[in-house]
């Protein structure tokens, strides 16, 4: 019997909202390699149902600032995967500001709707696992010169990782079960990150902080130069390495994707 997984956003990539198409041209390469490919509407709880009937694993990717709220996403889709008899879901997750801070640093809504909806997966009595990736390689926001973050080749690794967790959560729930990974090739300073792909580029990256109107970004930048996500956790995430993920590094980013990108400008 064929192992069936059911992916949210699979035609897009996170930090993209072009996910509900599926007459795009994404969603015809997936039909094509042999993928079934629904609309849902994150409040439609029928229609979800449908999509994770039959589905052993689940792939859960939500987003803000659309017109369905973000813990409203998480929160149907994890409720219809336990009465559907999902046997295993991952989710994208991030840590929440407002507890890290103390307070000081809150609404951010993209890191705490995460964090409850992760609270609520955990509850929920199905086995789990979370993922959280770092700044995007492939956005490079970061801040300023002061920023310390960990760095995640997103459109690269996220596939590997949740791939190595539904092929081996069977054998190794122990160490899978509600635990959160922390995916990442490296741990630097906005500088440090600056000097890594300058090496590459051949030619000098300066950092510059943007300040916008948005005080949601700006917000997140502030909490960034005062607290770093799971600082107690190495990375690149041992317990990812020991699942078989080799995650790519600043260097093949730089050479593969960003040096090609550069050059024809």
């Amino acid at each position: 019997m064929p192992r069936i997984a059911t992916v949210f956003i699979a035609t897009g990539q996170q930090a993209s909202r072009r996910t509900r198409d599926a007459s795009s041209a994404s969603a015809r390469a997936l039909a094509d390699i042999g993928c079934e490919v629904v609309e849902a509407r994150f409040d439609d709880k029928e229609a979800l149902k449908r999509a994770v009937t039959g589905a052993e694993c689940v792939f859960l990717v939500t987003y803000p600032l659309v017109d369905v709220p973000e813990i409203a996403q998480g929160i149907n889709v994890i409720d219809v995967s336990k009465e559907a008899g999902v046997k295993f879901l991952v989710f994208s997750t991030l840590p929440s500001m407002t507890e890290i801070s103390n307070g000081k640093f809150k609404d951010i809504g993209h890191f705490d709707d995460k964090s409850v909806i992760q609270k609520h997966l955990e509850a929920s009595g199905l086995p789990c696992a979370c993922i959280c990736p770092g700044g995007f390689l492939r956005i490079l926001s970061v801040g300023d010169a002061r920023t310390v973050l960990f760095y995640t080749w997103i459109n690269r690794d996220m596939g590997l990782a949740v791939k190595a967790l539904f092929t081996q959560y069977t054998m190794r729930l122990p160490e899978i079960d509600h635990r959160t990974f922390v995916l990442g090739c490296c741990r630097l300073s906005a500088e440090g990150l600056a000097a890594e792909l300058a090496k590459v580029l051949g030619k000098p990256v300066e950092v510059k902080r943007v300040h916008t109107d948005v005080k949601l970004i700006n917000d997140m930048f502030d909490f960034c130069i005062e607290h770093q996500w799971f600082p107690e956790i190495p990375v690149p995430d041992p317990r990812l390495e020991a699942l078989g993920v080799k995650v790519g590094t600043i260097e093949e980013f730089a050479r593969t994707e960003l040096k090609p990108w550069a050059e024809s400008l």
